[in-house]
Protein backbone atom coordinates (compact mmCIF):
# COMPACT_ATOMS: atom_id res chain seq x y z
CA UNK A 1 0.00 0.00 0.00
CA UNK A 2 1.23 3.45 -0.79
CA UNK A 3 0.85 5.25 2.53
CA UNK A 4 1.07 8.60 0.77
CA UNK A 5 -2.38 7.86 -0.69
CA UNK A 6 -3.88 7.45 2.78
CA UNK A 7 -3.97 11.22 3.23
CA UNK A 8 -6.25 11.45 0.19
CA UNK A 9 -8.50 8.57 1.32
CA UNK A 10 -9.22 9.51 4.94
CA UNK A 11 -12.94 10.03 4.40
CA UNK A 12 -13.21 6.55 2.84
CA UNK A 13 -11.37 4.61 5.58
CA UNK A 14 -12.30 3.42 9.04
CA UNK A 15 -10.34 1.37 11.58
CA UNK A 16 -12.25 -1.86 12.20
CA UNK A 17 -9.77 -3.45 14.60
CA UNK A 18 -6.32 -2.57 15.91
CA UNK A 19 -3.85 -4.27 18.18
CA UNK A 20 -0.19 -3.20 18.24
CA UNK A 21 1.38 -4.73 15.15
CA UNK A 22 -1.83 -5.37 13.21
CA UNK A 23 -4.61 -3.09 12.00
CA UNK A 24 -7.68 -3.88 9.90
CA UNK A 25 -9.05 -0.97 7.93
CA UNK A 26 -12.44 -1.03 6.22
CA UNK A 27 -12.83 1.04 3.07
CA UNK A 28 -15.85 2.59 1.42
CA UNK A 29 -17.39 0.92 -1.64
CA UNK A 30 -16.64 4.17 -3.49
CA UNK A 31 -12.97 3.17 -3.57
CA UNK A 32 -13.92 0.20 -5.74
CA UNK A 33 -14.95 2.63 -8.48
CA UNK A 34 -11.51 4.27 -8.62
CA UNK A 35 -9.00 2.01 -10.44
CA UNK A 36 -6.03 4.27 -9.66
CA UNK A 37 -6.79 4.15 -5.94
CA UNK A 38 -7.27 0.38 -6.01
CA UNK A 39 -3.92 -0.04 -7.73
CA UNK A 40 -2.23 2.12 -5.07
CA UNK A 41 -3.78 0.00 -2.29
CA UNK A 42 -2.49 -3.22 -3.87
CA UNK A 43 0.99 -1.85 -4.62
CA UNK A 44 3.62 -3.15 -2.20
CA UNK A 45 6.85 -1.87 -3.70
CA UNK A 46 6.77 1.33 -1.64
CA UNK A 47 6.22 -0.20 1.79
CA UNK A 48 8.58 0.96 4.53
CA UNK A 49 10.60 -1.92 5.93
CA UNK A 50 8.80 -1.78 9.30
CA UNK A 51 5.59 -2.71 7.47
CA UNK A 52 5.66 -6.49 7.41
CA UNK A 53 2.63 -7.07 5.19
CA UNK A 54 -0.40 -5.34 3.71
CA UNK A 55 -3.23 -7.45 2.32
CA UNK A 56 -6.30 -6.15 0.51
CA UNK A 57 -9.51 -8.18 0.71
CA UNK A 58 -11.88 -6.79 -1.91
CA UNK A 59 -14.82 -8.98 -0.86
CA UNK A 60 -14.60 -7.73 2.73
CA UNK A 61 -13.63 -4.20 1.62
CA UNK A 62 -10.73 -4.24 4.04
CA UNK A 63 -6.97 -3.95 4.28
CA UNK A 64 -4.93 -5.69 6.96
CA UNK A 65 -1.61 -4.04 7.70
CA UNK A 66 0.95 -5.85 9.81
CA UNK A 67 3.76 -3.69 11.16
CA UNK A 68 6.57 -3.69 13.69
CA UNK A 69 5.20 -1.80 16.72
CA UNK A 70 8.75 -1.26 17.98
CA UNK A 71 9.47 0.89 14.93
CA UNK A 72 6.04 2.42 14.29
CA UNK A 73 3.98 3.68 17.19
CA UNK A 74 0.45 2.20 16.95
CA UNK A 75 -1.17 5.60 17.50
CA UNK A 76 0.65 6.95 14.41
CA UNK A 77 -0.94 4.28 12.20
CA UNK A 78 -4.37 5.24 13.53
CA UNK A 79 -3.62 8.93 12.99
CA UNK A 80 -2.77 8.22 9.35
CA UNK A 81 -6.08 6.47 8.80
CA UNK A 82 -8.51 8.46 10.92
CA UNK A 83 -6.78 11.73 11.72
CA UNK A 84 -7.90 14.98 10.18
CA UNK A 85 -4.71 17.05 10.51
CA UNK A 86 -3.13 16.85 7.05
CA UNK A 87 0.13 18.47 8.23
CA UNK A 88 0.50 15.86 10.96
CA UNK A 89 -0.24 13.09 8.47
CA UNK A 90 2.37 14.50 6.09
CA UNK A 91 4.93 14.46 8.90
CA UNK A 92 4.08 10.86 9.82
CA UNK A 93 4.44 9.79 6.19
CA UNK A 94 7.73 11.65 5.88
CA UNK A 95 8.98 9.86 9.00
CA UNK A 96 7.77 6.48 7.74
CA UNK A 97 9.50 6.81 4.40
CA UNK A 98 12.53 8.78 5.49
CA UNK A 99 13.41 6.90 8.65
CA UNK A 100 12.05 3.44 7.96
CA UNK A 101 12.84 2.72 4.31
CA UNK A 102 16.40 1.91 5.30
CA UNK A 103 15.68 0.41 8.71
CA UNK A 104 17.29 -2.93 9.18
Amino acid sequence: MNFRKIVELEKHLDVAHHIPGRIRVKFSPLILTKPVTLAAMKEHSELPEAIKDARVNMAARSVVIEYDPEHIQPELIEELIQGTDKDKKAQIISDLYGRLMNNG
